[in-house]
């Protein structure tokens, strides 16, 4: 075991716990200012550091060191392409299309910013919702986890590092970073990424809760949010202990099924006419004003906006990005850096346009035809109702939410397997390129962890407390994940043919 790595980490998580329990009011207040000040002080870090990652991830493409195969010329694919592609879709995806497809451009069309120049409710509000979706959800926030995880593999297979965060530096930094250094890195990039996987957590207790009061009136509880996370973190567990080559990827791939299936069926029962036409005009207004909506020249100094929202969601693909990259650094093994690149940033980004266009544009059209409910449900019940409030005006609406439950539980449980086998693989030194597994009761323990802080997330703070966690733990990540991309500069010239 990594000591350093080890126990800070799960000390620290245990200080969150107990300070959560003795008092949540001075803790939410504590964490709160915090979370003022990362946004107040750091938001220029996060939007231009994820632009200068997409650019970074493009000139690799185009480069010769896209040609490089990970693990070398004769190293043997983990997963087919589609396998391949179906885990890394849905271990970083998790819960987060599920509980704002159809929640965030609908609090868009009725709240845009005053910069925007956009009247609530019309036309010109839902392009800006749209496109200001796929600013969160499509290019930029991908380029994140290419990079990191991209860093990783060669720095692994190729180079010959540790299954270690630090090894994402070791190019850049060499024998300069230490071992005990390099544990400290691991801590914090652990910490960091149970609480974050805990808020992602609490985002679908809260979905599901929701779920199961509408369709079998079980009321919203602290029991029901505990035994169904528990019930996730134990099929995760199950999975987990099958090994890379078998429960995850038959996981991934229902995940995969079930998101294709549900997109089709709100595509060809919805609105569909209008999400073609809007998503069209959406993704033309989001390509036209790409940097712009990114760095947000429009927004004045004294506006928040872009704090709660862009800032947030690019903190919370910042904060997963260390650990993830771990995961999807493992099972890139036998493709080359450029397929690397087609498969985590290229074909998930088209995966989310659509997506999003579907979802989104379908609960838009839904609430302007029925005079703003859905954003009433918002104001009445919180974001993760709206979904089934979409699926009331669909036909088949209970069968739908059933197929949107069990899509939540698939998807949370294919994440929790991947992030709880790297933090397995971090936490101890056996892990190599040769001996890829980690022990059980590793993952067991750390699998409780993120269940029990999850559950206390949904169950006392609420999806407000949800996008605060995932910031705290953005501002380490950052500055990983740019160090990372300072690390593919340096490998360029090492590995390049």
């Amino acid at each position: 075991m990594k000591p350093i790595t080890f126990w800070p980490a799960l000390v620290g998580i245990l200080a969150v716990l107990a300070a959560t329990a003795v008092d949540k009011q001075n803790f939410i207040q504590l964490t709160s200012a915090v979370n003022a000040a990362i946004i107040e002080n750091f938001s220029f870090l996060f939007l231009y550091g994820a632009l200068a990652l997409l650019a970074l991830c493009i000139y690799i493409f185009f480069s010769p060191l896209g040609r490089v195969r990970i693990g070398g010329e004769g190293a043997e694919p983990i997963y087919s392409p589609f396998r391949w592609f179906s885990v890394s879709l849905t271990t970083v995806i998790a819960m987060g299309i599920l509980f704002w497809a159809v929640a965030e451009p609908v609090v868009h069309l009725h709240e845009p910013p005053p910069f925007s120049g956009v009247e609530s409710g019309g036309a010109e509000a839902m392009r800006f919702a749209m496109s200001s979706v796929f600013v969160h959800w499509t290019l930029a926030p991908y380029a994140i986890y290419t990079v990191a995880a991209l860093a990783f593999a060669l720095a692994f297979y190729n180079c010959g590092h540790s299954f270690s965060v630090g090894s994402l530096l070791r190019p850049l930094l060499g024998d300069r970073l230490g071992e005990k250094t390099a544990q400290g890195i691991d801590a914090l990039v652990l910490f960091a990424v149970v609480v974050g996987m805990s808020a992602v957590l609490s985002a679908g207790l809260l979905l599901i809760g929701d779920g199961f009061q509408v369709l079998f009136s079980t009321p919203k509880s602290p029991q029901v949010y505990a035994a169904t996370a528990a019930f996730i973190v134990a099929v995760a567990l199950l999975s987990a202990a099958s090994g890379l080559r078998q429960g995850i990827q038959v996981l991934a791939r229902i995940n995969t099924v079930l998101f294709v299936l549900l997109m089709l069926y709100v595509l060809v029962v919805g609105p569909s006419i209008f999400i073609i036409k809007l998503g069209s005009q959406s993704l033309a207004e989001y390509l036209t004003g790409f940097i712009p909506r990114h760095l947000l020249f429009n927004e004045p100094a004294s506006s928040r906006w872009s704090g709660w929202w862009t800032t947030a969601f690019f903190a919370s693909w910042f904060a997963w990005a260390p650990l993830s990259c771990l995961f999807l650094g493992k099972i890139a093994r036998g493709y080359t850096v450029r397929q690397f690149i087609l498969v985590n940033l290229l074909l998930p980004s088209i995966f989310g346009f659509l997506w999003f266009s579907t979802f989104g544009l379908s609960a838009l059209y839904f609430d302007i035809q029925n005079g703003g409910a859905m954003y009433g449900v918002y104001r009445s019940e919180g974001l993760a109702a709206m979904a089934y409030q979409l699926f009331s005006y669909l036909p088949g609406s209970i069968v739908l939410s059933l197929f949107f439950i069990f899509a939540c539980f698939i998807s949370f449980i294919t994440a929790t397997d991947s992030n709880t086998d790297a933090i397995g693989g971090l936490c101890m030194r056996s892990v190599t390129a040769e001996h890829m597994g980690s022990p059980f009761g590793i993952k067991l323990l750390w699998a409780g962890v993120i269940g029990i802080v999850g559950w206390c997330s949904a169950t006392y703070l609420g999806s407000d407390g949800i996008k605060m966690l995932a910031n705290l733990a953005g501002l380490p990540g950052v500055l990983i994940v740019l160090g990372a991309g300072a690390s593919l500069l340096a490998l360029m010239y090492k590995l390049e043919v």
